[in-house]
C-alpha cells in the first residue's frame, strides 16, 4: 500500500508538470509573424538526478538545446517548491517566474525544510533528516524569441539538519544542571551536515531563548516546537560580527534570579532552509540554577613540591617541611569557564599579615602575574599566598606554608630496610628470610666508613610501612634503600608513585617526592629489590596502570600509540632522576598492543648478568665483575630458582631495545648502563637489555656538606640477595668508593 500511494502522489505530481509545460510551452512566445515560419527549439536534460529521486539539495543540473532553422541565444530555467499532490500553477506563469542563463549546466540549491527522521551524527550529537519536493523546469529560447516545451525532472531535496553545540560554561556532567552565576556567557558552535552526518560546514545563522526551567519544557520542545516560535529571538548570522553568531551574555539584559532554574536553547538553520528539531541537555540546550560564585579553579605547581588545586576561599593550608637552601619555584593558572566567568587577576606574596591591605602583598593585581620569582629560606616558616579573581570579583586563595629546618648531611649512609619477610623455615629459598636478608644487607653497609647498624638503618615494618621523615635523610650523603614488591607491605611505592598532571584534583594532589629532591641537591641513592609485580621504578605507576613495556614521558596515565596526552611523566622520579624512558618487566602484565614482539616467561627469564663494555663510566671500574651470577645456594638442585626448572624472574628492565626501536625514542644522556642480562633463551626479544645503570643526573652536583663529593647514583632492576656474594660485595666496593666512604 506505501509503494501504491507513493506512486500516486508521484503521477500526480509528473501529470501536472506536462500539463503546465505543454501551457507555458506554447503561450509564451514572443515571436511576432507567421507561424509556419520559424520552427521551434528543442530541450532536453542531459544530467540530474533520477526522476523521483531523494537527493542532496546542492544538485546540479546540465541541459542541451537545439534549434532547427537558427540558433539557441539563450535557456530559462524555473525551480518549483512541490508538495506530494504537485505544485502551484503560479510558480511557472509569466516570463517574471523563468531566469534566464546562457550555459548548458549549473548547480542550484533547493530547500529542504520539512523535518523527518531523527538521525545520530556522533557521540552525543543528534540531529534530523529534512525533506522537500521540488520541480525543475528549463527551456530554450531562440534567436527569433520562440520558446521551446519545458524538459522538466522531479525529486526530493535532503539534508541533515544543522545543530548547535553549546561549549561554554563547560559542563563537567553533561546533560545535568549546573550552578552559574547570575552573569554568565554562553558560547557555541554550529555544525551544518552537507552531505551525511561526517562532512559539515558551519550554518548559516542561529537563534536562541532563555525560559524558566520546567520538568517537561524540553519534551515538549522537541514535541510541539511551533509552541515556543515567539520566544526565540530574531535569526543571527552564524558570521556576524563580533562573535553575536557564536555567544551571549545572559544577566545583561535578562533578569534571573538566584536560586532559580533557568534553560538555554540554541538552534540553527542552514541555507536550505532546515533548522534543529532535535534539542538535547548534552547538545543545545543548557539547563542551568542561578548560585553564588564558587571561584575560580587555581591549580599551582612548585617544580619540586608538585601540583595543587584549589577552589573558593576556605581552602586547606598545604603545610611542607623542607631543608634550608631549598630553592622555591611557584607557577599558577587559574580558570572560571565552569562558571562562565573569566579570570581577571592574580596576585602572590610571602608572609602577608593582612589579606586586606593591598601593600602587604608583594605585587599588583595583574592578569600577567602567573609566577613568583624563586626564593629560598634558611630557618623559619614561611607561607606563600596565592590569588586568583574573576571579572565578577570571586577570589579563590592558596596557602602554602613553609617549615624550614637545616640541612646537616652529617652522617654518611643510610639504609632503608624497605624489603618486608618474616623468619619463616626456609626450604627452597625462592625468598629471603628477614634475619637472612638483614645480615646480607648488615655486611654491605659494614663496608661504608662509619656506618652504625644501632642508629644507621630505618626499617619501615616497624613503622606501619610509613617512608622516613625527610629530615632523617638530610641527616645523611648517601641513602641504600632496598624494596619489596607489595603495596602493602612497604613504603617504596608511596615515595615513588607519581599522579599524573591531568588526574590532579582538590581530592587527588601530586605528592612531593622529596628523594628526588635530595638527589636533585648532591645526596647520593642505590636502590634495589623485587622488581616484579609492583615493585621497582615500575611503582611510579598507580596499581590500575601497570602494563609493560611503558614510554614514561608519553604513558604516564595511560597506554597509547604516541604522544599527544599527558606527557607529565617527564617529572617522575624514574624519568627525571633516574633517567629512564621506559621501564619493562620479565614477568609483566603485558600491554595489549600489535607491536609487542612474542613474549615467554620460559625465554625471557634471567639467567645471569654481564657487565657492559660500551660505558667509560662502568668500564672505568675495574673492581666491577664482568659477570653476575646468582648465590650458589638459590640455584642448587631442588630450590625454588634452580635452573633446571626456571629462570630468575624478580627483574625489572630499563630501555629494552626492542621497544625502543618500536617507538622511535632514544635513550637519555643520564642514564648509563651498568649490568646488562643474559636471558634463558637467546630467543627472547629482551636479551641483553639493562638491569642495573648508573645514573649521572646529579653526578656533578655537590651536597652543601662537609665531606661531600659529587658522584652518580645507582640503581638495580632485582634484589641482590639471590646473587653471588663476592660479585655483591665488589660492586659494593665500587660504589662506595664513588661516594668516598668505601672501607676497602
Amino acid at each position: 500500500m506505501k509503494r501504491m500511494r507513493e506512486y500516486l502522489l508521484w503521477s500526480a505530481v509528473l501529470a501536472c508538470a506536462f500539463a503546465l509545460a505543454g501551457l507555458f510551452g506554447c503561450d509564451e512566445n514572443v515571436f511576432i509573424g507567421d507561424p509556419a515560419l520559424n520552427e521551434p527549439p528543442t530541450v532536453r536534460l542531459t544530467g540530474g538526478p533520477p526522476e523521483g529521486d531523494t537527493t542532496s539539495y546542492y544538485i546540479k543540473f546540465s541541459w542541451m538545446g537545439n534549434d532547427p532553422d537558427g540558433t539557441v541565444e539563450r535557456y530559462e530555467y524555473v525551480m518549483c517548491d512541490g508538495d506530494p499532490g504537485g505544485f502551484d500553477p503560479a510558480d511557472t506563469t509569466g516570463l517574471d517566474a523563468w531566469t534566464s542563463i546562457h550555459c548548458t549546466d549549473s548547480t542550484f540549491a533547493f530547500s529542504a525544510y520539512e523535518n523527518g527522521e531523527d538521525v545520530t551524527v556522533g557521540p552525543n550529537r543528534y540531529s534530523s533528516y529534512c525533506r522537500r519536493v521540488h520541480t525543475f523546469f528549463v527551456r530554450s529560447v531562440d534567436d527569433k524569441g520562440a520558446r521551446s516545451v519545458a524538459a522538466y525532472r522531479s525529486f526530493t531535496a535532503s539534508t541533515v539538519a544543522p545543530y548547535a553545540v553549546i561549549e561554554t560554561p563547560l559542563n563537567r556532567t553533561p546533560g545535568s544542571e549546573q550552578s552559574l552565576p547570575s552573569l554568565v556567557k554562553f558560547t557555541w558552535r554550529g555544525e551544518d551536515p552537507i552531505d551525511d552526518p561526517w562532512n559539515i560546514q558551519e550554518p548559516e545563522s542561529v537563534r536562541y531563548f532563555l525560559a524558566l526551567h520546567t520538568l517537561s519544557i524540553v519534551e515538549n520542545l522537541n514535541s510541539h516546537p511551533e509552541d515556543f516560535e515567539s520566544r526565540w529571538c530574531p535569526w543571527i548570522p552564524y558570521d556576524a560580527p563580533g562573535d553575536s553568531g557564536t555567544s551571549t551574555v545572559i544577566g545583561d539584559d535578562e533578569l534571573v534570579v538566584k536560586g532559580f532554574g533557568y534553560i538555554l536553547a540554541v538552534q540553527a538553520k542552514d541555507e536550505a532552509g532546515a533548522v534543529t528539531s532535535v534539542f538535547d541537555q548534552r547538545q543545545n540546550v543548557r539547563v542551568f540554577r542561578v548560585q553564588s560564585l564558587p571561584g575560580p579553579l587555581l591549580k599551582v605547581k612548585e617544580r619540586n613540591l608538585g601540583t595543587y588545586t584549589f577552589i573558593g576561599s576556605k581552602n586547606k593550608i598545604q603545610t611542607f617541611r623542607v631543608p634550608g637552601g631549598f630553592a622555591l619555584d611557584f607557577g599558577w593558572t587559574a580558570d572560571a569557564s565552569s562558571y562562565g566567568a573569566e579570570v581577571s587577576s592574580y596576585r602572590y606574596g610571602w608572609d602577608v599579615a593582612d589579606l586586606s591591605e593591598p601593600s602587604d602583598w608583594d605585587v599588583l593585581p595583574s592578569p600577567l602575574i602567573k609566577s613568583a620569582p624563586i626564593i629560598s629560606f634558611e630557618t623559619g616558616v614561611h607561607t606563600l599566598y596565592v590569588e586568583a579573581t574573576d571579572n565578577m570579583g570571586t577570589t579563590t586563595l592558596a596557602q602554602f606554608e613553609m617549615s624550614i629546618f637545616p640541612m646537616k648531611m652529617t652522617r654518611n649512609l643510610l639504609w632503608v630496610d624497605d624489603f618486608y619477610s618474616t623468619n619463616f623455615s626456609q626450604v627452597n629459598y625462592g625468598f629471603p628470610r628477614e634475619d637472612e636478608h638483614d645480615d646480607f644487607w648488615l655486611q654491605i653497609c659494614g663496608r661504608a666508613t662509619g656506618f652504625d647498624p644501632g642508629s644507621d638503618v630505618y626499617e619501615t615494618a616497624s613503622l606501619s610501612f610509613r617512608e622516613p621523615d625527610i629530615e632523617i635523610l638530610w641527616k645523611y650523603k648517601n641513602i641504600i634503600w632496598t624494596f619489596s614488591a607489595g603495596d602493602d607491605v612497604m613504603a617504596w611505592d608511596d615515595m615513588v608513585r607519581f599522579t599524573p598532571e591531568s588526574q590532579v584534583s582538590p581530592t587527588r594532589l601530586a605528592k612531593f617526592n622529596y628523594l628526588a629532591y635530595y638527589a636533585s641537591v648532591g645526596g647520593h641513592i642505590w636502590t634495589e629489590g623485587k622488581s616484579d609485580s609492583r615493585g621497582g621504578l615500575g611503582a611510579v605507576f598507580s596499581i590500575t596502570n601497570q602494563s609493560f613495556p611503558r614510554n614514561l614521558r608519553c604513558e604516564i596515565a595511560g597506554t597509547r600509540t604516541g604522544c599527544d596526552g599527558d606527557t607529565s611523566g617527564v617529572n617522575s622520579i624514574a624519568y627525571r632522576t633516574y633517567c629512564v624512558t621506559v621501564i619493562d618487566k620479565v614477568r609483566p602484565a603485558q600491554r595489549v598492543d600489535p607491536r609487542m614482539p612474542y613474549r615467554r616467561i620460559d625465554y625471557d627469564a634471567m639467567s645471569s648478568g654481564f657487565k657492559d663494555t660500551r660505558e667509560p663510566l662502568t668500564t672505568g671500574h675495574a673492581g666491577l665483575p664482568n659477570a653476575l651470577t646468582l648465590w650458589s645456594q638459590v640455584t642448587k638442585d631442588g630450590m625454588f630458582f634452580d635452573p633446571k626448572v626456571q629462570g630468575f624472574t624478580y627483574v625489572e628492565l630499563y630501555n629494552p631495545a626492542y621497544w625502543m626501536r618500536v617507538i622511535g625514542e632514544s635513550r637519555q644522556e643520564c642514564f648509563v648502563p651498568m649490568y646488562r642480562m643474559k636471558t634463558r633463551s637467546a630467543l627472547s626479544a629482551v636479551n641483553g637489555d639493562v638491569v642495573a645503570f648508573w645514573t649521572t643526573k646529579y653526578a656533578d652536583v655537590v651536597a652543601d656538606a662537609d665531606g661531600a663529593v659529587d658522584a652518580p647514583s645507582v640503581h638495580f632492576g632485582f634484589p641482590l640477595w639471590f646473587f653471588n656474594r663476592a660479585q655483591v660485595d665488589s660492586i659494593a666496593d665500587v660504589i662506595f668508593d664513588e661516594w668516598e666512604i668505601g672501607r676497602y
